[in-house]
Parts: C-alpha cells; sequence; structure tokens
C-alpha cells in the first residue's frame, strides 16, 4: 500500500473543545466520526467553489477564443482529535486555513523531529538569522548527510524546520518538522490516536539535546508576568512610533516570486508590497497609538498569490513581529509570536566584545536628515582631502572572481578602510560587517586586486601626494603588513542607548563573528556610531 503524507499539529494545552481550535471566520460543515472507531474526534471542511484563474484576464485580450469555461478550485478539511489528554489537527488540502493558528504549539513539530531523526540522515535545514532583516535559508542535501554538510552557524542560524530519516522507521520513513510534523504513514485511519500517541512522547523528549542542544541558546519564555512586561515595552513604543528595535518579517519561507501583495489587519484600505512596520504604522496614522495587544494578535496579515489573486489569511501581526526588549538584565526577543530569552552566557559573550571594540579616532562628521550615503562619503572625504580618499562605489574584480568587491568607502592616510552604512528599515548591517571582513581578505591574499587601487590612486591622486597612498597599498608581489590597517565600520544611526546597545542584538552578534576573523587576520577593528541632524 502506497504511503500518504499526513501533516500533524499540536494544540496548545489549553484548547479542550473542538471549536476553540477553529478560525471563528470560517464557514465550516461538521461531520461527526463514528463512534464505533472509538475515536474521539470531528471532522470539518469548506466546499470548493470554482473560480476563474487570475491570469485570465491578463492573456484573454490577446486570444481570439474565450477562456470563460476555465475555472479552479481547491478543498479544505481539518480533523482534530483528543488523545492523551491532548488535541491534534490534521489539515488536509487548504485545512491549515480552518485552524486557528494562535492556538498551536509552536514548534511542535521540530522537536519531534529533531528526537526521531538520525543526526547522520539530514535532508534538510531550513535556518532564520535574525538581524535588522530577517534571513531565511533552506539547505538541502541531494543524499541525506550530517550536520556539518549544512554549515550551520550554531551561534548565529536559529533552526526552523528539519527534513530526515528516523533512526527507527517503523513509524515512517521519513520526517519534516517546524510548527507542523509531515510524514508519510501507511497505517489506517483508525490507527491515528496511538500515532498521536507516539508523537507526543517524541515531543516531549530531550534526545535532541545531544546533536542539536544549541537551539536552547533561545529559551521560550512561561512566565506570564515577564511576558506581560515585554509586551507592554512593545505596545508602548508601536503606539509611539519608536521603531528602532523592531520590524516585520514573514514567520516561514515562501518564495517571493509567488507573493503579489500583502494586506494587514486595521488598514483594509492598504496593499503592502512588502511587510513594513513603519508602512503600516502611517497607513494607521493616528490610529497607532490605540494598538494594543489584543489587536495585534487579532488583526491578520494575508498574502496575495499572483497564481490565485485571492488573499490567504496567513498569520497574526503579532507573529509578524520581531523585536529585543531588555526585562530584568535580561536580553529577549519576540519570534514567531513567541517570546525567547537569549542564553545569559551568549549575551555576555556578544556584549564584551562589542564594548572591547576601539573607538574609531576618527572625526566623522555628523550626518543630515535623508541625505543618502554616496553624498555623505564624499562630504566626509572632501572635509580633509590630503587625509581621506573616497573609494566609495569604485568595485573592482579580483582575479577570478565572479563578482566585484568594494575596499572601502573611505580610505585615510593613517590605514583606515572606513565602512559606512546608513541603518534604515530597508538595510541589514550584515551586510556592512561582511564587506569589511571579504574586503580585508582580498586586499590581504589578491595581488590583482591591490594593482587595480594602485591604478585608481594614480589616476586621481596629484603626483606631489600620490607617494603618501601608494605607501598604503603594496603592489602585487609585496607583502602586507595588516598591522598598520584598520577596519571602521561606521554606522549612520540616531539613538539615545549608551554603550554599544545602540546596536540590536543580532547585529552586535554578527559584528563579534566578523570582527572575530579580521583580528586574527591581525587587523583592528573599530567601529563607530554617526549621529543624523537637520540639514543647514
Amino acid at each position: 500500500m502506497k504511503a500518504r503524507r499526513l501533516t500533524f499539529y499540536l494544540l496548545q494545552q489549553e484548547v479542550e473543545e473542538f471549536n476553540d481550535a477553529l478560525d471563528p471566520e470560517k464557514d465550516v460543515t461538521v461531520v461527526e466520526l463514528d463512534q464505533s472507531t472509538g475515536i474521539d474526534g470531528r471532522f470539518f471542511y469548506i466546499k470548493p467553489q470554482n473560480a476563474v484563474p487570475a491570469w485570465v484576464g491578463f492573456v484573454q485580450p490577446i486570444l481570439t477564443d474565450s477562456l470563460g469555461g476555465l475555472s479552479t478550485s481547491s478543498a479544505s478539511a481539518l480533523l482534530l482529535l483528543h488523545t492523551s489528554g491532548r488535541m491534534f489537527a490534521l489539515t488536509f488540502g487548504y485545512g491549515r486555513t480552518l485552524l486557528d493558528l494562535s492556538k498551536i504549539e509552536y514548534q511542535f513539530g521540530l522537536r519531534v523531529a529533531l528526537n526521531l531523526i538520525d543526526p547522520r540522515q539530514i535532508r534538510s535545514l531550513d535556518t532564520k538569522t535574525f538581524e535588522d532583516v530577517v534571513v531565511s535559508t533552506t539547505t538541502q542535501a541531494s543524499k541525506s548527510a550530517e550536520l556539518p554538510t549544512f554549515n550551520v552557524d550554531v551561534s548565529t542560524d536559529i533552526l526552523r524546520a528539519v527534513t530526515g530519516e528516523p533512526q527507527d522507521q517503523s513509524l515512517t520513513k521519513r520526517l519534516a518538522g517546524a510548527d507542523s510534523l509531515v510524514m508519510g504513514t501507511k497505517s489506517s485511519a483508525a490507527d491515528l490516536p496511538r500515532i498521536c500517541d507516539d508523537l507526543l512522547k517524541a515531543f516531549s523528549a530531550d534526545d535532541y539535546k545531544t546533536e542539536f542542544g544549541w537551539i536552547d541558546q533561545l529559551s521560550l519564555v512561561r512566565d506570564p508576568s515577564i511576558i506581560q512586561s515585554l509586551n507592554e515595552l512593545l505596545i508602548d513604543q508601536l503606539c509611539s512610533r519608536e521603531t528602532g528595535s523592531t520590524h516585520l518579517a514573514m514567520p516561514e519561507t515562501i518564495e517571493w516570486g509567488d507573493i503579489d501583495g500583502f494586506k494587514i489587519g486595521g488598514t483594509s484600505g492598504c496593499v503592502y508590497d512588502d511587510l513594513d512596520l513603519d508602512e503600516y504604522l502611517d497607513c494607521l496614522g493616528e490610529d497607532c497609538r490605540l494598538i494594543s495587544l489584543a489587536k495585534l494578535k487579532s488583526r491578520t496579515v494575508s498574502v496575495r498569490f499572483g497564481r490565485s489573486g485571492n488573499f490567504d489569511k496567513r498569520w497574526s501581526l503579532y507573529q509578524c513581529i520581531v523585536t529585543e526588549q531588555r526585562v530584568d538584565d535580561r536580553l529577549h526577543v519576540l519570534i514567531e509570536g513567541r517570546w525567547f530569552a537569549v542564553s545569559s552566557t551568549l549575551v555576555e559573550e556578544v556584549d564584551m566584545f562589542a564594548n572591547n571594540l576601539v573607538d574609531s579616532h576618527l572625526d566623522l562628521p555628523p550626518a543630515y536628515r535623508g541625505e543618502a550615503e554616496a553624498d555623505y562619503n564624499a562630504r566626509f572625504a572632501s572635509s580633509s582631502p590630503d587625509h581621506l580618499f573616497k573609494f566609495d562605489a569604485r568595485i573592482k574584480r579580483p582575479g577570478g572572481a565572479s563578482s566585484g568587491i568594494e575596499f572601502c568607502d573611505v580610505f585615510s592616510t593613517e590605514g583606515d578602510l572606513i565602512h559606512i552604512k546608513r541603518k534604515s528599515r530597508s538595510a541589514t548591517l550584515s551586510h556592512l560587517f561582511a564587506q569589511g571582513s571579504v574586503s580585508a581578505t582580498t586586499f590581504v591574499n589578491d595581488g590583482v586586486f591591490r594593482s587595480q587601487l594602485r591604478e585608481v590612486i594614480e589616476s586621481e591622486i596629484p603626483p606631489e601626494s600620490r607617494a603618501d597612498w601608494l605607501r598604503l597599498v603594496p603592489s602585487s608581489d609585496e607583502l602586507v603588513n595588516r598591522s598598520q590597517y584598520s577596519v571602521v565600520f561606521a554606522v549612520i544611526a540616531n539613538s539615545t542607548r549608551k554603550g554599544r546597545d545602540w546596536l540590536p542584538f543580532f547585529s552586535k552578534l554578527n559584528l563579534m563573528q566578523q570582527g572575530r576573523q579580521l583580528s586574527s587576520m591581525g587587523f583592528t577593528v573599530a567601529i563607530a556610531r554617526i549621529p543624523i541632524v537637520d540639514g543647514e
């Protein structure tokens, strides 16, 4: 018998009644289960309705025959059942849309999969890196492999989903776990309570800690008083439109090519090309002062897919918020609707590294409000033309490289490689830190790259001062004395936070990784914040 692919969700402990697990806005048809099966459950479905595909209207004007007879439909069904004192949901078709997703047990499938999968038989991993923007990565192997094959960085990557083969294949041949658990089974529907009982045992186990204990660097906050304090901090900031440590992100990976727009509850007249918190607050206008926790959790975020043209409710607004907040000197992050406490050991390590970085000796002028990075770089370089040279936008391609590398934005006669970035809602600082690391590495190792830099200097620096600059860029056959250079990361950002806390934690974590690499190469690493003022 062919295995059937099933998708399981576990409902939260307090969900006891079947109707409490449903999306209250869905008009469902109920079917009772045959009592002779002994299964305590209920089945729900929505009758599919035929609709003309959205693409028909696009192509019809250039066709000779009418496509009016074309239609498409999709079914949605949901099976809820009680077993071992918990409620499970099995979704069929688009049955996920019938669930109240705020009631599911998050990471149920991930925890089950990590406890059951053979760590040598992993097929794919979904990870997320949380910084100014969320970077989602799916890595697949052509055949089952061990964790090191997937190049996971256990200090920065957060595991979102895993697919692999279980050690005991009597239950299934393959598991895929995130919030839901997806597995194939040849068992009949009558065996579902037994299967759910096995999954619940796996969910409660801690075998995963042997190979995947690093996922606990973020521990779920369960104390209601701490969660309330964190939510109150978030609400106060949103009401006053303080978004420096908060942004919106999709809780799951969806192919951007499939997305045609977003809608967010509370702003029914707005369609968003991207999930942008500042744009959402702009659409709310004065109503942003009325934001509450209840509204964040009840307002939905819908996605319009290009293939259908319909808006599909996917998440609550609260699930899409990513923010960092501190309570009782402990750093917490809100990810996918859950508050996590970041490991104190990791926070101390990151903060110590950031606080020990030297301050730049450079006299960096304030940036003007609304000033483009390129304009700031030019103004900064022109403030001391004998000692500063603007390399901004001069992308050079090293020997054999498929893409160009920017040496730095501004270069100084004291050996400062200055990389400048405006911290904004659309810019991630990870690019800034990676740029500094890649540039310095290429500068040391690639003679062709240095020759290209020397050509720029020879063509643009006056002959009387050219030698001072050329001595800082050794020729292709010379060695680079790394000790005479500093890599300076200068971030244009307004902030009232003390020390280095104007940098988001995950940005500091990325800075630590890149900074350590630069330091091990012999470079000095410096950080600077450039304030923003009104223009002249």
